[in-house]
């Protein structure tokens, strides 16, 4: 079609130009003396604008390729992450077991990332954040660690400030903490709602929810502090750097009633949450979060 329509055009050009150097039309009764030379350069002309426009039209084409190729490779990434789970409670929802599950958070990142689900605490659907049962990871760490993340997902394991941070930014989440004593006592501490700011806030921890369990509530004071580290130090505490005290990150404003990330062993009184005994460090705590009620209504009428 493209070459018919060409060709029309070539013919009524040639026939245009002739008329305009003759001076009129030709017909089969007259003949004309024309310049044929100034007929050449005519037509020489015409044939290099059609070259520039089959050369413009390539161009679009290559273009429109190009166009197809970024739709088709943003329609495969879509696919993906439709097929890649958003939570705990999407990802273990077929197997009901706890496991580390890739899933995809899209306020952190498109490429999804391995993550402990927990489906033995209260009906499941829970994402493990802090996790420590011996002294097999050091929590002493610097600020960039603790923004990063560090440790082994179904053993020691701190998640990740910047995670932590995308979780609970993107949509409401509650807290779920479980200790045990070295005397075999266990206990837990469960929160409605869940918050942790962003890096240029210095992630405190911005919204604690409602308290039930029964290890006592020993986080409420920590509540509007920033994180600490040893290389960072935004608490208020007059005797210096909390984290350091501690050997370890957490939420310190004076140092506080709660310090799950602390030095680690019996003998040790830095791992600690006050109500549960003073002075006395955990054997054994972990920190869970999950999407609240609210929060699955309001993505449920999102994807409407």
């Amino acid at each position: 079609m493209l070459r018919f329509i060409l060709f029309l055009l070539l013919h009524y050009l040639l026939w245009f130009r002739i008329k305009n150097v003759c001076g009129e039309y030709l017909d089969s009764s007259t003949r004309y003396e024309c310049n044929f030379n100034v007929q050449i350069e005519v037509f020489k002309k015409f044939l290099e604008e059609l070259q520039a426009a089959r050369k413009r039209e390539g161009d679009i084409w290559t273009q429109i390729s190009l166009i197809e190729t970024k739709l088709q490779s943003v329609e495969e990434q879509l696919s993906v992450r439709k097929s890649v789970p958003a939570s705990c409670l999407e990802a273990a929802a077929k197997s009901f077991k706890s496991g580390v599950y890739n899933i995809t958070l899209e306020k952190f990142s498109d490429t999804p990332f391995a993550v402990y689900c927990n489906e033995e605490v209260n009906y499941g659907g829970w994402l493990v954040i802090q996790r420590r049962v011996s002294d097999a990871v050091d929590f002493d760490r610097d600020w960039r660690e603790y923004q990063n993340g560090f440790g082994v997902l179904d053993e020691n394991y701190w998640i990740g400030l910047e995670k932590l941070h995308a979780f609970t930014s993107s949509c409401q989440h509650e807290l779920y903490i479980e200790m045990q004593r070295y005397s075999g006592e266990s206990y837990y501490a469960r929160y409605s709602e869940f918050a942790v700011g962003g890096e240029l806030e210095g992630y405190p921890l911005k919204i604690l929810g409602t308290y039930e369990g029964t290890a006592g509530d020993s986080l409420k004071g920590h509540v509007g502090a920033k994180f600490t580290t040893r290389d960072q130090d935004n608490d208020i505490a007059e005797l210096g750097n909390c984290a350091v005290y501690y050997e370890g990150g957490w939420w310190f404003e004076d140092c506080g009633d709660s310090q799950l990330n602390g030095l680690y062993g019996q003998k040790s009184y830095r791992g600690n949450w006050d109500s549960i005994a003073l002075f006395e460090s955990l054997k054994s705590a972990q920190m869970m979060i999950r999407p609240t009620v609210e929060c699955l209504r309001r993505m449920s009428l999102k994807a409407k």
